[in-house]
């Protein structure tokens, strides 16, 4: 069967680069599936990510125009532009590779509209992957105008209608597929796959807690940070270590606010997250919200206990509160400092949790979540 990924840009070291990279190398290495990469804005960048001398790879530059720096009018006439030299290129692509199923992400919700109705006249089938909190992705919410934001709203109606007859959405989680199930006829959740070869926590005893994500109002360091000061005082012989792409200057200012520098380390994403996994004894995650944090599973995968926010959407899914992790409120910082404060005065506690965690996490291992995906492009 020959499938082809669409998505705008494979150039950061993130999630949904990495987890798109091991899906497409796995099934053309272990599932003899023909798989073709499609991106429209990767603008010359090399790939974030190794793929498989199987995998063709197709670039086509017509980037999705961003809000900020244009005039309303401006941005919109570009909008428009950068919509309709899609759609002549991404045709011309899907002639040339004459795919039987086109998969795209929710990230591609500005163009959705064309790649479902195009794939259909050309008898394709389309899967979209929903990555992202669903209820973020629109284009109204970025007008403030109450006009526009009407107008706005009809175009959210035109592409969310275009979801009828898409084949098929594919959730990563239950709490996310009540949403998508209003809008599409056939909706499947299957999670993340675990993407790392796990190593095992050296040492419980370990007074070294771990956090990964970009430095976004997503990801909630914020949050963390007040949490790490509420407890800061009675365990200063503890360390945070926080990985992470972009801009980290605000989450350095209250470091630097409350004197955290000894114990708090901001630093840059790493390609040897797992080697600091390791070297760790607990991961926390902030996040206020989350489309499948693949973070969580795979230090739960090298044997870490986990303490993260019940926001939506995963943690619930891959946490089994009180015995591979500990689930907190979301946004609640003082939970979140007493609950690492729990785990930070028992390395016992520690082992006990992150032993199951290593097991439990299991479920979401690449043959397991593949033979998912396998299922479902043979029974479209």
């Amino acid at each position: 069967m020959r499938i082809l990924y669409v998505i705008d840009k494979m150039t950061n070291l993130a999630g949904i680069e990495r987890i798109l990279s091991c899906k497409m190398n796995y099934l053309s290495e272990n599932m003899n599936h023909q798989v073709v990469l499609a991106t429209y804005a990767q603008q010359g960048l090399p790939l974030a990510f190794p793929l498989n001398e199987k995998i063709i790879y197709r670039s086509f530059n017509t980037p999705m125009p961003q809000r900020e720096g244009y005039s309303f009018s401006s941005w919109f006439r570009a909008h428009l532009n950068a919509r309709k030299a899609f759609k002549c290129k991404f045709k011309s692509i899907l002639i040339d590779v004459r795919p039987d199923i086109v998969i795209f992400t929710g990230y591609a919700y500005p163009i959705l509209d064309i790649i479902i109705h195009t794939c259909r006249k050309l008898n394709i089938k389309t899967i979209m992957e929903s990555h992202i909190k669903s209820d973020t992705v629109s284009m109204s919410r970025y007008v403030y105008n109450r006009t526009l934001h009407r107008i706005f709203s009809f175009w959210d109606a035109r592409i969310i209608k275009s979801l009828r007859v898409c084949n098929c959405i594919v959730t990563l989680t239950h709490e996310d597929m009540a949403f998508w199930s209003q809008y599409g006829n056939r909706i499947e959740v299957i999670p993340n796959m675990i993407t790392i070869i796990p190593q095992s926590v050296v040492d419980y005893k370990a007074k070294r807690i771990i956090a990964a994500g970009r430095y976004v109002y997503q990801k909630g360091y914020d949050l963390l940070l007040e949490a790490w000061h509420l407890i800061d005082n009675r365990f200063v012989d503890w360390h945070l270590y926080v990985y992470g792409n972009e801009n980290k200057e605000p989450y350095q200012q209250i470091v630097d606010k409350y004197g955290m520098n000894k114990n708090v380390h901001l630093l840059p994403a790493t390609e040897k997250i797992v080697e600091q996994f390791s070297k760790s004894s607990i991961y926390v995650m902030s996040s206020r919200f989350e489309g499948f944090p693949l973070v969580l599973g795979e230090a739960m995968s090298c044997g870490l206990p986990c303490v993260s926010f019940d926001c939506p959407h995963g943690p619930r899914d891959i946490i089994s509160n009180e015995e591979d992790g500990l689930l907190v409120e979301n946004g609640n910082v003082e939970q979140l400092a007493r609950s690492l404060e729990r785990l930070m005065a028992d390395s016992s506690l520690r082992q006990a949790m992150g032993k199951r965690a290593s097991i439990n996490i299991m479920r979401y291992s690449p043959p397991k979540i593949m033979e998912k995906w396998d299922w479902l492009f043979r029974n479209i």
